[in-house]
Formats: structure tokens, C-alpha cells, sequence
């Protein structure tokens, strides 16, 4: 029954040593001894215990400085202290610091068994709330890793659990595939040591079996106690997770099998960032590859639908909306007038007055870019802002008559964006109007073709940006 379970003793008295080891050991006990407490930490150093019973009275280290540097640095020792009935007053005032409990001598064999067997008891109780704890945090981290693409966002979360679960205070994370890395509180000897030993063929070698490594470091004559743990994608191994202690803390088992867990999440959820980050960087490429097909079919309005993007997100950023409705707006002013593909190039680049027949083609460009975009998924709303972005605030504009909050937000901003860019840029058949104008024109058309908030926003952000 407690044949795994090792007990120091440490007494400077060699028969009560002797004695409590004999005693022990019947129990079943592992039992290691030492005669005094600066040896007892280089033990606690080199060999997992599970219980220090110590006396109280003893040179160059007492017992209750002993309690005390087992406290900071083996958090999950539980200590009994051993004390005659001179110093019983310390003895309970360990107990207030840490100690488990006390015992007198001279004591019974069956109640020196009981307290340490008790000890034991509060020790499994203590890991189970602790893995507890751990599956709970285990748990909110796979749904915050999965609710997230923001690989900032996963760096921090990991930082935070291995900081407050596992006390760990130092790590580094390279991604081979990627050529980054991500460090907090990392030594830079250190990473460069990590660098060489784990390369990225090194690596491969290394973690064929799939298995953390552990090792030490020195550094100026300090221990660093550090573990690696590879990270898997899809295609295999793609980086590595490195971590570290300084001094005598070493990784138990069940620290490396939890950090394995939150590794693994995290690696997952980097791979989904990024692939997200290289999707939404080919979407932004095929976007501005369309909106420049579109201003192609007319020299005047080159640069027309990144003007209109710029300046929405000019507004949004003024009127202070979330990153996600910014992004929405960061397409929709690049893909505005998407559908004048479908309108003949002789209407856009006509320099006389449309027809009626031709301005109703033209009327018909919101709702071909409507259809072009509606099947893109990842537009979201924008092809709701693209189709209403010439109704009016007082039902006048087209191609439905909306009037006011009919309107979408969206639409509205890319409303006042394009009209402001299109006064103030030459046109086939008009000149530019100076911008003191267009502005002047925005006010004068606030309340029935433009949204008066959205036109206070623009005003301040061109003041904010120095336009005006």
C-alpha cells in the first residue's frame, strides 16, 4: 500500500533516525534519511517525496527554516515537524506557516503512522482538487482557442495558463514552416542553445517518438531546468514549445502530461489562425484585383475604390466601430461599384449626358454587384451594403427608394465615401470640385441624400487627418 510512498526524515539524532526509518519501512514506507536540512533540499532537489518529517531543534538549519524552504520551492510536500514538549510552542506555530502537524516525543508508532498517513491523505485530496482545477482550465482553454483567430489572442491565453496553472514563467515558441517565433521572459543564451539543439532536422530526429525532452542548462552557474515538447500540424511537425525553471523546480509527470495538453491546443489553434490569415490574404488580393478590373474601365476613376475604402474606414474608425463591421467596410469600399463589370464601358466613360436609357443601366450596377458578391460566404453583409449604396436618406436615390434607417449603416457610409471622392476627382464630364466644396456640397445634402452623423463623423476625421 505505501510501498511508492517516500518519506525524508531528517534529524540530526542518529537513533531517532534509525528508529522512525525501521518503523517505517515496516509500514511499507520507501524512506530516505539525513541528519540535517541543507542536505534535505539537495534531496528534495534530486528525488520526488512525498512527506518531510523533521525535527524542530537542529544545527545550521532548524526545522522551521527547513518548513519554510520547502513551502517556496516544493509546494506539494506535505511536513510533519517532530518537537519535545520544550518547543511545542513553535511547533504549533508551524503548523500556522505550512507544517501539516506536529508531533511530541516521545512518540507512539501508531500515531506517528497515523499523522503521516493522514498527510498523505490531505496530499491526494489537494492533487485531485488540483487536477480538477486543471481540467476545468483545460477545458475553458479549448473553448477560448476555438473561438478565436487571432494568433496574439492564443499566444496570451497560453501564456496566462502556464503562468497561473503550472507556475511556469518562461517560454518560447518557434514555428519552423513559418520562420516565427514567440518568446515572454526568455533567456536569449538560452534560445540560442534551443536554436542549435533543435533545429528544425533536429527536431524531426529528435521527436520521431513523439515524446517531450527534458534537460539542464547552465547559466552562470545556474540550473535551468527546461522542457521541449514538439508541435504537430498537419502535415507534421511544424515547431517547437520550450519552457524553463531556473533553479531546483523540475517538471512532474503531470506538469508535462497538462502542458502537452495546452500545447497541443495551442498548436491547433495557431494552425487555424494562420491558415485564416493566408485565406483572408488571398481574399484581399482577389478583392483589390477585382476593384481595379472595375477602375480600369475608366481612366478618370482610377483609384476610386480604394479612395472610398479609405475613407469609410475613415469613418468607422471616427464613429468607433468594432474590428469586425471595420473588415466588412474595409470590402465593401473596395467592391462598391463591383457591378459596373456588367454595364458597357461606352455608358461609364460617356463625357455628355446619360440617356435615359443608358442612366437606367447604370442604376442597374448595386444590384449586378449584389449578385456577383452574394455567393462569397466570408463577405458577410456587404453585398447588402454594395446594392443600397445610392438610396437617399429622403427616398429619392435608387434602386429602391429606402429612406433613412431603411438604409444600411454600411450603405450609408459608402455613400457619403463615394460622393465626397467622386466631387473631388476629375470625371469625363466634369472637373474636380476643390474640397472646401465637397464639403460644403456633404452639408448642404445632410438630412436628405446623407446620414447628418455620418457626415459629422467624416467632417472630424478629415479634420483628424488634415484633409481640411
Amino acid at each position: 500500500m505505501n510501498e511508492n510512498v517516500t518519506v525524508l526524515v531528517v534529524d540530526d539524532e542518529d537513533y531517532i533516525r534509525d528508529s522512525v526509518k525501521i518503523i517505517l519501512e515496516t509500514e511499507g514506507f520507501h524512506v530516505i534519511c539525513t541528519d540535517n536540512g541543507k542536505d534535505a533540499l539537495d534531496i528534495l532537489s534530486a528525488h520526488y517525496v512525498d512527506i518531510v518529517l523533521s525535527d524542530i531543534q537542529m544545527p545550521e538549519m532548524d526545522g522551521i527554516t527547513l518548513l519554510k524552504e520547502v513551502k517556496n520551492r516544493f509546494k506539494d510536500v506535505e511536513i510533519l515537524l517532530v518537537t519535545g514538549y520544550p518547543s511545542l510552542d513553535s511547533a504549533v506555530e508551524s503548523v500556522k506557516i505550512g507544517a501539516f502537524d506536529y508531533i511530541t516525543k516521545p512518540f507512539k508508532v501508531d500515531n506517528l503512522v497515523n499523522k503521516i498517513q493522514k498527510a498523505l491523505d490531505s496530499k491526494k485530496l489537494k492533487r485531485q482538487v488540483l487536477e480538477l482545477k486543471q481540467i476545468v482550465s483545460i477545458y475553458d482553454s479549448s473553448n477560448f482557442f476555438s473561438k478565436t483567430l487571432n494568433h496574439d489572442e492564443i499566444l496570451s491565453q497560453l501564456q496566462s495558463v502556464i503562468k497561473n496553472e503550472l507556475k511556469i514563467s518562461s517560454f518560447y515558441i518557434k514555428l519552423f514552416t513559418r520562420q516565427i517565433e514567440k518568446s515572454h521572459n526568455f533567456d536569449e543564451d538560452f534560445k540560442n542553445f534551443l536554436n542549435d539543439k533543435f533545429s528544425f532536422k533536429r527536431s524531426l530526429i529528435a521527436f520521431s517518438e513523439n515524446e517531450s525532452k527534458t534537460g539542464h542548462y547552465k547559466k552562470n552557474g545556474q540550473d535551468i531546468n527546461y522542457i521541449i515538447l514538439p508541435m504537430f500540424g498537419t502535415e507534421g511537425l511544424w515547431g517547437i514549445f520550450a519552457a524553463y525553471n531556473t533553479g531546483t523546480h523540475t517538471f512532474r509527470d503531470i506538469d508535462v502530461k497538462v502542458l502537452n495538453i495546452y500545447v497541443s491546443q495551442c498548436s491547433m489553434a495557431l494552425q487555424n489562425s494562420l491558415s485564416y490569415e493566408d485565406l483572408s490574404k488571398g481574399y484581399v488580393e482577389t478583392v483589390t484585383s477585382l476593384s481595379k478590373a472595375v477602375d480600369a474601365k475608366d481612366h478618370y476613376t482610377r483609384g476610386h475604390s480604394e479612395n472610398v475604402k479609405n475613407y469609410s474606414l475613415m469613418i468607422v474608425d471616427e464613429m468607433g466601430f468594432n474590428e469586425e463591421f471595420r473588415d466588412l467596410m474595409f470590402y465593401a469600399g473596395l467592391l462598391h461599384d463591383i457591378g459596373k463589370i456588367g454595364v458597357s464601358t461606352d455608358i461609364i466613360i460617356k463625357p455628355d449626358k446619360l440617356t435615359d436609357y443608358e442612366y437606367g443601366e447604370m442604376k442597374k450596377h448595386p444590384i449586378f454587384g449584389k449578385e456577383i458578391l452574394e455567393p462569397i460566404e466570408f463577405l458577410g453583409d456587404v453585398p447588402q451594403y454594395v446594392l443600397y449604396h445610392h438610396e437617399k436618406m429622403d427616398g429619392t436615390g435608387y434602386p429602391y427608394g429606402l429612406v433613412k434607417d431603411e438604409i444600411p449603416l454600411g450603405s450609408r457610409i459608402l455613400q457619403v465615401s463615394d460622393s465626397f471622392d467622386a466631387m473631388t476627382t476629375d470625371r469625363s464630364y466634369r472637373p474636380k470640385k476643390e474640397i472646401t466644396e465637397a464639403v460644403e456640397e456633404l452639408d448642404d445634402c445632410t438630412g436628405t441624400q446623407f446620414d447628418p452623423e455620418i457626415v459629422k463623423a467624416f467632417k472630424s476625421a478629415l479634420k483628424g487627418n488634415q484633409i481640411i
